[in-house]
């Protein structure tokens, strides 16, 4: 006997006996002439190659999609990264312009106090934390160590020495041009005194800014000018003890800047007995410096850029205003404006015009007196212009 095999594709006819009764609308529950209809059997092997080709078309559809999908994506976040990217830049950017600016409160510092005045920092948009500072040895330490990002303005010799120890930490940008006609210090003496010239100094007590720089350029005049005479005795003395030293007779004379120079004629009576000692050793005299942190500047050249464009504005308007600027360095340094009005004001070049011949030579007068252990090439020390 043939055996018979159960299979989902044979005649629904050979299988109606062997169905269960089914319910509703199901085969059971219709007409007898309805309940099965004659289904041909497909054809296997087609049916796999049509399943196969439909596969295939399917999943390259699905691939194609995929890719699409993924090259959206890419795109999507490559255009997220740019903008936020971009959006820490600008935050960067607004972070970076603002400069820590190191000053010491006299008229040395004119231009800083113009900057601000005037508007200069704001418009060029950068913001300026400054910090006044008391002397040159301490701004030039600050400036190297990077606490602070600029000064205005310093001595130059105590940055000099700072960078034999840490050669290429700063930069300079600017430089002072004193003449006997424009120069910010002076020799005084009371007013009941007998000495009246710079050699009538021989042998007498000279009140002096802390420090090596005051004493030794006027004991190289000395031995410049008087090579036969005594050497005075230099007594350092901070700035505000200056007048009152001089007043009470301890010191016979006093080497001494605006506006303690100033101050000294006008309120105490003292007179002036020899004009600049840096132009008559040196002129115009470059000794005064504006200076910026040489790491700073390389992280930070768009806000240099822009800060050094603010200084030279304010160079050039005091060139034209002076009259204005003796006014705003009144208000600045809480001075009467009589005394601002009969100060000399120091004038510092613009980023663009630093002298590098002229600083050249005064360099070499530092070594030759003992200031600084080599001469260092102006272009080394100073911003590319």
């Amino acid at each position: 006997m043939k055996e018979k095999r159960f299979s989902f594709f044979a005649d629904p006819q050979e299988r109606k006996a062997e169905s269960r009764p089914t319910f509703g609308t199901l085969p059971f529950a219709r007409p007898t002439n309805q309940r099965f209809a004659k289904v041909k059997e497909p054809n296997s092997q087609r049916t796999i190659t049509d399943n196969y080709i439909f596969n295939s078309i399917f999943n390259k559809k699905i691939i194609q999609t995929m890719k699409s999908i993924s090259k959206l994506s890419v795109l999507a976040i490559i255009a997220l990264t740019i903008m936020l990217s971009g959006c820490n830049s600008c935050n960067n950017a607004a972070h970076n312009k603002k400069i820590k600016v190191g000053y010491l409160p006299m008229v040395s510092s004119l231009t800083h106090f113009v900057a601000v005045e005037k508007g200069y920092y704001k418009e060029v948009g950068i913001e300026v934390e400054a910090n006044p500072i008391k002397t040159s040895n301490l701004l030039a330490q600050d400036l190297v160590a990077g606490h602070i990002d600029a000064v205005i303005e310093l001595s130059i010799v105590p940055l000099l020495k700072q960078l034999e120890n840490s050669p290429n930490s700063a930069k300079i940008f600017s430089i002072s041009s004193i003449t006997s006609e424009n120069g910010f210090d002076g020799i005084l003496v009371k007013s009941n005194s007998t000495m009246t010239k710079l050699e009538d100094l021989a042998g007498k007590k000279i009140g002096v800014f802390p420090g090596t720089t005051a004493k030794n350029t006027l004991a190289d005049i000395f031995k410049t000018k008087f090579p036969y005479l005594q050497l005075p005795t230099f007594v350092e003395l901070d700035p505000p003890l200056h007048i009152q030293s001089l007043e009470n007779g301890d010191i016979d004379g006093l080497f001494t800047y605006e506006p303690t120079l100033t101050l000294g004629i006008v309120k105490s009576g003292f007179k002036k007995i020899c004009t600049s000692i840096y132009a008559m050793q040196y002129s115009p005299n470059p000794i005064g410096i504006a200076a910026v942190n040489n790491k700073w500047l390389v992280e930070n050249p768009e806000a240099a850029k822009v800060f050094f464009q603010a200084i030279d504005k304010a160079v050039e308007f005091i060139k034209n205003n002076p009259a204005e600027a003796r006014k705003i360095l009144a208000k600045a340094t809480n001075l009467d404006e009589n005394v601002a009005n009969a100060m000399n004001i120091m004038p510092l070049s613009a980023s663009t015009q630093i002298d590098f011949n002229n600083l050249k030579g005064y360099l070499d007068i530092l070594k030759n007196i003992g200031e600084i252990k080599s001469t260092q090439n102006p272009l080394d020390i100073c911003i590319k212009q």
